[in-house]
């Protein structure tokens, strides 16, 4: 005789709570609470720009003292725990059927980490650009103008490469990172008594603890408004590192773009009285005018390298090996998720941005030439 078996009844689905609903509203806001903020630098630009930069840094500044007690890099001990306890509360709302709630939950928690960072600092991508605020006159160049600052840019990498401590190899040595961190804030400090554009936090930037993922990924620094930190990768590149720490610090001071970060970086760099600080300037400004050449004029680009100190070869070759093993499909998933960030707050280029340094750094040589 056959026997019939009962189907088990599947669970009913989870249905929307009253905290899943508020979870779900509380993101609402905070959303609308951006798109507001986002609306009113657009529209009101002028009147928005004459007080948020400041205001922006304002609030960095007790953010990063805050974060500061603590030597190690508070948002990345932070990350780890909200990953933890996010793995651990999915799994107690799998068993006690809220997935749902957790979802809101979850989607409630980027909303609100989103809108903050949109509100305390990344509204500062629509505002004026530095150039307009320095009043320098930023516009096309011809290749004669393009090689004379290349050209300048190297005679002053020149003059600082034989001040600074180097290797048998001949590549630099610079101090250590926690040295060269206290040392980093000099520059803007001489930078703030000509501008209060460089007021704000002096807060040494710290190096960051998962560095090994971050030069797979292609990165050399992070700036996290959430805690006020700049953090620098230990793993980058001695020539470069005082430029990147000042290039954190200037993100810090609401210099949100990219080529700006850097120009402000190659300042506070020619700014400090270490060596170590002035030759990294100057030595990344002319890394960067001498690739803008060298796409447009590979002879006179070359021409230029012949009168490069043999420190700077020796930099520029052990700099190129030292990122080259760190390439691969994971960096290039990287760049792309930058790229779409940066397009997304209005830096067009993509991470192409980076190199646009060079039109700031032109602009600053034929404005000091000409004065």
């Amino acid at each position: 005789m056959a026997t019939k078996t009962r189907r088990s009844k599947k669970a009913p689905p989870s249905p929307m709570t009253l905290k899943a609903k508020l979870r779900l509203i509380v993101a609402l806001f905070a959303a609308a609470f951006a798109a507001i903020g986002v609306i009113f630098s657009l529209l009101l630009n002028d009147i928005f720009f004459s007080f948020y930069p400041g205001l922006s840094r304002s609030i960095m500044k007790p953010l990063a003292a805050l974060s500061g007690l603590c030597p190690l890099s508070v948002w990345e001990l932070a990350l780890g725990l909200i990953l933890v306890w996010a793995f651990i509360s999915f799994l107690i709302a799998i068993g006690r059927q809220r997935k749902l709630q957790w979802f809101c939950g979850l989607i409630c928690g980027l909303t609100i980490g989103l809108s903050l960072f949109i509100l305390l600092w990344g509204l500062n991508h629509f505002g004026p650009t530095i150039d307009q605020k320095l009043e320098l006159e930023k516009g096309e160049y011809s290749v004669q103008e393009l090689t004379e600052a290349t050209a300048f840019y190297l005679s002053e990498a020149n003059r600082y490469a034989s001040q600074v401590s180097r290797a048998a190899d001949g590549t630099v040595q610079m101090s250590a990172f926690r040295d060269l961190a206290s040392q980093a804030a000099d520059g803007y400090r001489a930078l703030g008594r000509e501008t209060s554009l460089f007021h704000g936090s002096l807060q040494p930037v710290k190096p960051v603890l998962a560095w090994k993922p971050m030069s797979y990924f292609g990165t050399t620094g992070i700036f996290v408004c959430l805690t006020g930190e700049s953090c620098v990768n230990p793993d980058t590149y001695p020539a470069s590192l005082p430029f990147t720490m000042c290039h954190e610090m200037g993100h810090r001071k609401a210099f949100a773009a990219e080529d700006e970060a850097n120009f402000c970086a190659y300042l506070a760099c020619r700014a400090n009285e270490s060596p170590e600080f002035r030759y990294s300037g100057a030595y990344c400004a002319f890394i960067y005018c001498y690739n803008a050449l060298y796409d447009v004029s590979p002879a006179a680009a070359q021409k230029l390298w012949e009168y490069a100190d043999p420190g700077i070869v020796a930099d520029a070759k052990a700099a190129g090996a030292h990122y080259a093993k760190y390439e691969g499909p994971v960096q290039d998933a990287a760049q792309k998720v930058n790229d779409s960030y940066l397009k997304a707050f209005q830096e067009p280029a993509g991470v192409q941005s980076y190199g646009q340094v060079a039109d700031l750094l032109i602009a600053l040589y034929l404005s000091e030439k000409s004065s």
